[in-house]
């Protein structure tokens, strides 16, 4: 961890002008040529320049880059998708403070509490480097924030403490011996026993859980009312969150007293939008959001579908409801198929398999449709797959169709062959059709993607595509055409 005397070596101006300077240097060289700090200074640049992507607004304004922190830190990607508002936000647990810097942006004010004096320091810094003038960082452990925050509301009653609007946790998932966790109970702080405490100083509250969190597990922890949302990037599961709301949250006219969350002397502000309007987001609803998409979401109550950003005014029906109820279940082209995709009959469509059970699947489908990745952790896929009109023959495996359905929450790629997973006859094929080398896809399949290469004789890259599933009790191999880029959605996070 980087130390108070570490922090002001890094503020030093000549310092930070030579690290300017030297960005696209080689660490180690940096590291190698300078007498003094030499260390220290080519970590920074080390990890400033895995910033560029990962923190893009840190790298711009030269931000100082703790490398465990940074590791452990959102992405802007995936902070940028939280969509919460109002006068008020807790993020009680601080660390590099990604999310704070983006929740600043929707709350007049937002208080983050970190544990750590060096790294709430630096978040502190940052956050002026950053330009960020309504944040204030406490150092502080969040339970002993929260105890100090409750005798000061109990000694003055009259203060009311309703004008905190969101309180934010992301619990670090490492235990005292530094191993990693994935319960809740685990985590610190512990979300689940403080949780009545924390509903006692807002209306909402959000925790952030592991990616690998079994997202059923929220609901018998806080109950049936909570709301769940999977963040994805690039196919990848990053953020699970849990928003756990007041049983019967009573909109009051807050007072414009000093709260005793607000430093000595800070004049009292009305809210910038009232805390009824934070969201449009209804208990019971597992939301599915892909970065730079609108997000998909499901009620869990009603088993209805919704995209809350595209559909119309007071209508309350999405694009999948609409397919559903007005074209009598009918799958909905969304494009063209691909020009070079082959163009075949029913007949032609049969699976080779000669013993095909026909309860499995009849006839290869034009299609293969992989769902995101929040569909499959929100345990959806056969229920989305059923309201959009394609076929799923199971919970975690590959969908098919004739066509692409409207608005698809996923991939999309043409299918050219589908044929039965025979090693030896399959590589034989693909030495004939001059196939060296394929990317390989695989969903519920027996053998790694290194064994079915070895098995067909190939190298995997390259620019074809081919998946390996297993349906019913028998194992195919499906050639595709190059992915399907669906159209950009009208309404993408910002």
């Amino acid at each position: 961890m980087i130390t108070s005397n570490d922090i002001a070596t890094l503020l030093d101006p000549q310092l930070r002008d030579y690290i300017a300077g030297h960005l696209s240097d080689d660490p180690g060289r940096v590291a190698l040529s300078l007498r003094e700090h030499g260390a220290l200074i080519a970590t920074q640049i080390k990890y400033l320049q895995r910033a560029r992507v990962k923190l893009p607004s840190y790298y711009a304004a030269l931000c100082i880059l703790p490398p465990l922190s940074f590791e452990q830190s959102s992405s802007e990607e995936t902070a940028s998708v939280k969509r919460y508002s109002g006068d008020t936000c807790l993020d009680l647990t601080c660390g590099l403070g990604v999310d704070a810097f983006y929740l600043s942006k929707r709350f007049r004010q937002v208080i983050a509490v970190e544990r750590n004096a060096e790294l709430s320091e630096i978040a502190r810094i940052n956050f002026r480097l950053l330009g960020v003038q309504n944040i204030r960082v406490v150092n502080s452990p969040a339970e002993a924030f929260l105890e100090q925050l409750r005798g000061q509301t109990q000694t003055t009653p009259d203060r009311n403490s309703g004008t905190i609007d969101l309180i934010y946790i992301d619990p670090a998932r490492r235990d005292d011996q530094g191993k990693k966790v994935w319960l809740l109970e685990d985590c610190s702080p512990d979300a689940k026993a403080l949780m009545p405490q924390l509903l006692a100083l807002a209306p909402k509250v959000v925790v952030k859980a592991s990616p690998l969190f079994d997202v059923d597990e929220a609901f018998r922890l806080f109950g049936d009312t909570v709301s769940v949302e999977i963040v994805s990037v690039r196919g990848e599961c990053k953020e699970v969150l849990i928003e756990v709301s007041r049983q019967a949250p009573q909109q009051q006219e807050q007072p414009e007293k000093q709260q005793p969350w607000q430093e000595a002397g800070q004049a009292p502000q009305r809210a910038s939008q009232p805390a009824a309007a934070m969201e449009n987001r209804k208990d019971g609803q597992i939301r599915l959001t892909i970065v730079g998409r609108p997000s998909l979401c499901f009620d869990r109550t009603s088993g209805t579908w919704t995209y809350p950003e595209t559909s119309g005014a007071g209508s309350g029906i999405s694009t999948i409801e609409q397919a559903s109820k007005h074209g009598q279940g009918q799958k909905t082209e969304l494009q063209q198929p691909d020009t070079n995709a082959p163009v075949r009959t029913a007949e032609e469509r049969t699976c080779p398999a000669a013993d095909t059970p026909a309860a499995e699947l009849a006839a290869a489908p034009g299609y293969l449709l992989i769902p995101d990745v929040t569909l499959y952790k929100a345990r959806l896929v056969q229920a989305y797959a059923s309201r959009c009109g394609c076929t799923a023959p199971s919970p975690g495996g590959y969908c098919f169709g004739d066509r692409i359905p409207a608005n698809f929450f996923g991939r999309a790629y043409p299918i050219r062959e589908m044929l039965p997973y025979q090693p030896k006859i399959l590589k034989r094929h693909f030495k004939q059709a001059g196939i060296t080398r394929c990317n390989l896809l695989k969903k519920e399949f027996p053998h790694n993607a290194d064994a079915i290469a070895q098995a067909l004789g190939i190298r995997q890259g390259g620019t074809r595509y081919a998946a390996f599933t297993r349906i019913g009790e028998h194992l195919y191999a499906l050639l595709l055409g190059d992915e399907i880029r669906l159209p950009a959605e009208t309404t993408p996070h910002v």
